[in-house]
């Protein structure tokens, strides 16, 4: 009776360690944020204002082996977080505002490697704020973060025109998943 008790532990303790998930060891680190800036012109109706594509440098590469691990052990990059913030005119803010998109690209419209990945999405009115997170979707753009160059683009939405120059910033934050070394 013990050896058939002591076979049923070893049994459970090789079944446990052996359907153990990767996922219990990942590690979670941030990607150094990425800040755009647009200067709106002014619009003598409502309607769409495109954020044409603006770059900014990434590596990727560099930030995992900083955080105890290495490109190809990075699983998921995640959108933690987009802040839109008017930069000027200070008195201004975000009231006609009704709905938009940010996306995140990578190529040129038209080549071969163009993909295109939505990000963050207004799907109501911020009000009147000169700040506001903008609710990021749960996309993986771990494809476009091994990229050295991340791209983003986007649109807003307005209930009204835009009746001066306005600079609005940007901010998006990430989250990166990995296995460690």
């Amino acid at each position: 009776m013990k050896k058939i008790n002591l076979i049923l532990i070893i049994l459970g303790v090789v079944t446990t360690f052996t359907s153990c998930n990767e996922d219990l060891f990942d590690i979670k680190f941030g990607l150094n944020s990425k800040e755009v800036s647009y200067t709106i012109q002014p619009t003598t109706q409502a309607g769409d204002i495109i954020l044409e594509p603006t770059s900014q440098a990434l590596n990727l590469d560099s930030i995992a082996q900083a955080n105890g691990t290495t490109l190809n052990k990075v699983k998921h990059v995640y959108i933690k977080k987009v802040t839109a913030t008017i930069v000027d005119p200070p008195t201004l803010n975000f009231e006609i505002i009704q709905g938009g998109f940010i996306d995140v690209q990578t190529g040129i419209v038209g080549d071969p490697d163009f993909d295109l990945l939505r990000i963050a999405e207004i799907s109501s009115a911020p009000g009147p704020v000169q700040e506001f997170e903008i609710p990021a979707t749960s996309a993986d753009v771990l494809p476009f973060a091994k990229k050295p160059i991340l791209t983003f683009s986007g649109k807003l939405i307005t209930n009204g025109p835009v009746t001066v120059a306005t600079k609005i910033k940007l901010k998006v934050e990430f989250e990166v998943v990995a296995n460690p070394l």
